[in-house]
């Protein structure tokens, strides 16, 4: 009978050394760290090489996991759920940036560390990240694609040799040894393997226009350090992780599997194994991305789009509330692009300001809106994914004892003006409506501007690694933790 190790490995956060947002001035293509240790049998990362595959911490605990959609990280269920935090970069001990989360859930069907075949789980980033090129799960007729005999790419943070410590990236090129229907054994055996603290890494497939995407989420070794992984198929978690998140990361197909691309279906990550381009304080710039994707079907640009979207505010209605202070509403818009690119992004207008939140993911919605005294005209903008732009119909609302205009017949689209109503000619007075007029990021998938300062990795703390190795068996590995020292070539 096969012995089988679970992968997910215990890292303190001991404080040994602040953890750095500061960027490292090197080339535009990096060199080996001069003392990276490797996946097993392979080697250490570069900066900004396989940007997608990020550190997940929870508490002390340390997990692999690889960025499939711009606000979804997929990793695996034995790491465990809560709030986690998410480490972008080389080394946990010198995060580049980190990213909170609005939750994390683990597959409610797993059943434990011999349960490779549902051993899934996914964090919901409190904000997208759009600026590095995603890896997105193999789906639809790709699956066939994964097969015995393909070369994938495995990555993560995990322990590197059996007595080894986590906490550095490292990489492999290695055989996939047989696929089943829910699981995929990959590497081992004389092979680069993955190792302790590399749960819920992934596993790559590269398709001909040179894009990656992810097949496999680390779950468990046979034997030791380095021995054959099993890995949960990514492919099967896809419909679980849609539902609860309520985003679509399947941007070439339907969740039945069809292929149906929209305009996110491109730009995936498509650089050469281990090559790296820019540094994290900047995002990676100049990673290579693919074109439209074409591996199941014409690209989603194979015809041109020309018909603009349509747009609709379904939630308030036109109204007068003349009996209260204020009026607190969701906003609820129906956006739809008939056979065009797909929808890029919804906003709002009110009294004719644009609003600064967005939101980008269907269904199209602000939660909580505040509106104060006064008259209100609403209107929806929708954008598509060739850049085309409709504006819906206005829809006006009338709160608290509202002066109507003198007559015009037009609908009307501001107060009377007058200082109580803390509306003007152009909009929604700052200093009497603040922000409680405007749409409010909510867990309905608005997205606020981004919070550089939650970016930087800023703050006390470090990873330290365990230096210790696993025992064999089904086994939760706990690994005692040392510290070290950071690497000099770390800017502290």
């Amino acid at each position: 009978m096969r012995l089988a190790l679970n992968l997910a490995a215990v890292v303190a956060m001991a404080v040994c050394g602040g953890w750095s947002g500061v960027s490292r001035a090197e080339p535009a293509i990096s060199t080996p760290l001069p003392d990276a240790e490797p996946i097993f049998g392979g080697q250490g990362v570069v900066d900004c090489a396989w940007p997608t595959a990020v550190a997940v911490t929870n508490g002390g605990s340390l997990c692999t996991g690889t960025l499939v959609h711009p606000r979804v990280v997929m990793y695996a269920a034995h790491c465990g759920g809560g709030k986690s935090t998410i480490l972008f970069g080389e080394d946990i001990s010198t995060p580049i940036k980190t990213i909170k989360t609005e939750l994390c859930l683990t597959n409610p069907d797993y059943k434990g560390v011999s349960d490779q075949a549902h051993d899934w789980a996914f964090c919901k980033l409190s904000q997208p990240i759009t600026d590095i090129p995603i890896t997105p799960v193999v789906y639809g007729c790709e699956t066939s694609a994964v097969i015995k005999g393909i070369t994938a790419a495995v990555t993560g943070f995990g322990i590197p040799t059996q007595a080894g410590s986590a906490g550095v990236k490292n990489w492999a090129l290695t055989p996939v040894r047989s696929v089943f229907s829910m699981s995929a054994d990959v590497g081992g055996a004389g092979e680069p393997g993955i190792c302790p603290g590399d749960s819920g890494g992934p596993a790559f497939v590269r398709f001909p226009d040179n894009s990656w995407h992810v097949f496999g989420i680390a779950s468990t070794l046979t034997g030791q350090c380095g021995g054959v992984g099993t890995h949960s198929l990514a492919w099967n978690a896809v419909p679980w992780i849609e539902q609860e998140s309520g985003i679509d990361i399947t941007p070439c197909h339907d969740v039945d599997g069809t292929w149906n691309p929209d305009f996110r279906c491109t730009g995936f990550y498509a650089a050469d194994p281990g090559d790296g381009f820019g540094q994290y304080g900047d995002w990676c710039p100049g990673t290579p991305k693919n074109p439209a994707s074409a591996t199941c079907g014409a690209g989603f640009d194979a015809v041109a789009d020309t018909t603009p979207p349509t747009v609709q505010i379904m939630v308030p209605l036109a109204g007068m509330h003349l009996d209260v202070e204020n009026f607190e509403t969701p906003i609820e818009i129906d956006a739809q692009d008939g056979g065009g690119w797909g929808i890029k992004v919804v906003r709002m207008k009110i009294n004719g300001a644009e609003q600064d939140n967005v939101d980008d993911v269907f269904p199209y919605q602000f939660g909580a809106v505040k509106f104060p005294k006064g008259t209100f005209e609403l209107i929806a903008i929708a954008e598509d994914g060739a850049g085309l732009i409709t504006e819906s119909a206005p829809v006006v609302i009338q709160v608290g004892m509202v002066v109507e205009p003198e007559d015009t017949g037009d609908v009307p689209t501001t107060s009377a003006g007058s200082e109580e109503s803390g509306v003007g000619e152009t909009g929604v007075d700052s200093a009497s409506a603040g922000a409680s007029a405007s749409a409010s990021a909510t867990d309905t998938d608005t997205v606020d501007t981004v919070d550089t300062a939650d970016m930087s990795g800023e703050g006390d703390g470090c990873g330290c690694r365990s230096r210790t190795g696993a025992p064999a068996g089904w086994l939760l590995l706990i690994l005692p933790i040392a510290c070290r020292r950071r690497r000099d070539s770390r800017v502290a």
